[in-house]
């Protein structure tokens, strides 16, 4: 099973996560996926406004129909699912549990998230705009 259309390619955009506690930040994001040979791959760079960069690399790799295992550096961390136009993936870091949602909307790619908790320890949601990165993006 190859990834869909919508789903391939490098991107650009930006995001803004929210946590429990009332407090915000924006984001600048370049992330790709690109298919493999048993799977994708979901890789990410997020630059954020107050300086910091947290960068990701997730490995995909097919079970069955429509669902994957996530794994990142050979270290298996949860499950997802890729359905019509709706990838889905969850998974366990650090104590807390990750769930992130990826759909096309209007031409772009729409990035939603949330976590557990963060390393302040308070629970967080995110939301990305993405659009297909141009030459030299």
């Amino acid at each position: 099973m190859t990834i869909p259309n919508w789903l391939a390619g490098t991107y650009v955009g930006s995001g803004s996560w929210y946590e429990a506690t009332g407090r915000s930040q924006n984001y600048r994001i370049r992330h790709m996926n690109r298919g493999t040979d048993t799977g994708f791959e979901i890789l990410f760079k997020h630059d954020f406004e107050d300086g910091s960069v947290v960068e990701a690399n997730f490995t995909m790799t097919w079970t069955s129909l429509n669902l994957f295992s996530v794994s990142t550096g050979g270290k298996l961390m949860g499950n997802g699912y890729l359905m019509d136009e709706f990838c889905h993936y969850h998974l366990e870091v650090g104590g807390a549990f990750v769930a992130v949602n990826l759909t096309p909307v209007a031409n772009r790619l729409r990035v939603f998230g949330s976590s557990t908790k963060n390393k302040e320890g308070h629970y967080v949601a995110w939301s990305e705009g993405l659009e297909l990165a141009k030459n030299g993006d």
